[in-house]
């Protein structure tokens, strides 16, 4: 692990407890044992569920919200750097965001901004997955195809 990204192994991500439903329904890390388990869950981790869902708020432009009510710990900050590019990736949406190159020299500032947007995209997410529910996966790849054009 590198220097750059060290600041990151403890700035765990909390999730509000409505949404823990969803990261086990959709994470391959809570199980996931033959195909059609793993086309109804597309996500090999959590992380890769809530990095999406960062993607798709920026996509929208939407703004981040601010995570109240009861939370939980849904990821450990180790799994947030590995690999290394998400932290770089974070790193450059904190900046976008606030318009301060220093504000990458914060890691508790970076996880705010990228939790806020990663629960503004959820619900978009978490749509788009539940409108295949037979074939989540490969629902969500159409979805993403046709949001990117």
């Amino acid at each position: 692990m590198s220097e750059r990204s060290s600041l990151f192994v403890n700035a765990d991500v909390f999730a509000p407890t409505s949404m823990q439903p969803y990261f086990q329904r959709y994470s391959q890390s809570t199980g996931a044992s033959t195909l059609a388990d793993l086309n109804r869950k597309p996500f090999p981790r959590m992380v890769d569920f809530w990095f999406l869902a960062v993607c798709v708020a920026i996509k929208l432009a939407l703004k981040p919200v601010k995570v109240e009510g009861q939370t939980y710990k849904a990821i450990d900050g180790a799994a947030l750097v590995s690999p290394e590019w998400r932290i770089d990736a974070l790193k450059l949406i904190a900046i976008g965001e606030t318009g301060d190159v220093a504000v990458v020299n914060d890691a508790r500032r970076v996880m705010e901004i990228a939790n806020g947007l990663a629960f503004a995209g959820m619900p978009h997410l978490i749509e788009i997955l539940e409108e295949n529910p037979d074939d989540e996966a490969l629902g969500l790849g159409d979805s993403l195809a046709e949001m990117c054009k």
